[in-house]
């Protein structure tokens, strides 16, 4: 039979009463962004965001700083659905 692992704690007071809380997994940095945005965001401005961040050039002329807003604008398409469905927001957004 294998060893359950135990939950991480830490201790806290509560009430005026000492308790340990279990430390929840945490999900990598970015599927918290992203979670977060699909919860507090429509479709319809996600896709406005990328709109916006594919049609502007970038103020600075640092590659990483490019690299990193392509990263972000593909995730967020990503989260819409892919290109089919961003294109599509798009032309019902008139963008």
């Amino acid at each position: 039979m294998a060893k359950r692992r135990r939950p991480k704690t830490y201790e806290t007071t509560l009430n005026g009463k000492k308790t340990r809380v279990t430390i929840p997994d945490n999900p990598r940095d970015d599927e918290t962004l992203f979670e977060a945005m699909k919860d507090n965001l429509s479709p319809q401005a996600v896709a406005a965001i990328v709109a916006y961040l594919v049609a502007r050039p970038t103020a600075a002329p640092n590659r990483a700083v490019n690299r990193e807003l392509n990263w972000f604008a593909d995730r967020l398409v990503e989260l819409v659905g892919g290109d089919e469905a961003f294109n599509g927001l798009c032309e019902e957004l008139g963008l």
